[in-house]
């Protein structure tokens, strides 16, 4: 019995020899490809919870309190079950998020400092503190160009157990955005 045994070992470990490292090398050149972030100095979730059901929220003002009219509206809605979360940023100077995309939205909220924001084009639009931005399915990244930090509030609305962040490979414009 420890014969048979050590031999099933023996044939695993030739087996991963011959087929093991070539694959790790390949997962290797894989996560090459992603860029991964750099230089957040807080990543921290805040909130997050859930709702099986589909969201379907509708607000219309058409007065604003002091009696003049400014109409406005906002409309949210999602079919099937939603995860949301609330996520605290903050990014270096010189620090980026690397290329990835969103299963859903993202609403930022710029409390501090700048970003320039790429999309999957690399069409560069700058936000600063006070500004707010947002981020989906099209891969997309930012930089921190300042020299403070960047102060960053998310609040997401994705797909039921989905992941928040989902890597991509840079475009082929990303040596114009300075994000690898």
């Amino acid at each position: 019995m420890k014969v048979i045994f050590f031999r099933g070992f023996t044939q695993r470990r030739t087996i991963w020899k011959n087929a093991g490292i070539p694959a790790l090398l390949a997962l290797g050149v894989a996560t090459v490809l992603a860029t991964p972030p750099v230089g957040f100095v807080v990543n921290q979730i805040l909130a997050k919870g859930n709702t099986l059901n589909n969201i379907s929220e509708h607000v219309q003002i058409a007065k604003n309190q002091d009696g003049t009219v400014e109409p406005w509206q906002a409309q949210v809605q999602a079919q099937g079950a939603t995860d949301t979360y609330v996520q605290h940023l903050v990014l270096a100077p010189g620090g980026y998020s690397g290329w990835h995309s969103h299963p859903g939205i993202l609403v930022a909220t710029l409390v501090g400092g700048s970003v320039d924001f790429y999309d999957a084009n690399c069409q560069k639009t700058s936000y600063a503190a006070g500004q707010i931005y947002f981020e989906a399915a099209q891969p997309h990244a930012i930089i921190n160009r300042g020299s403070e930090n960047a102060d960053i509030y998310l609040a997401y609305l994705i797909k039921h157990g989905q992941s928040r962040r989902i890597e991509a490979d840079a475009p082929v414009c990303a040596p114009t955005t300075g994000i690898p």
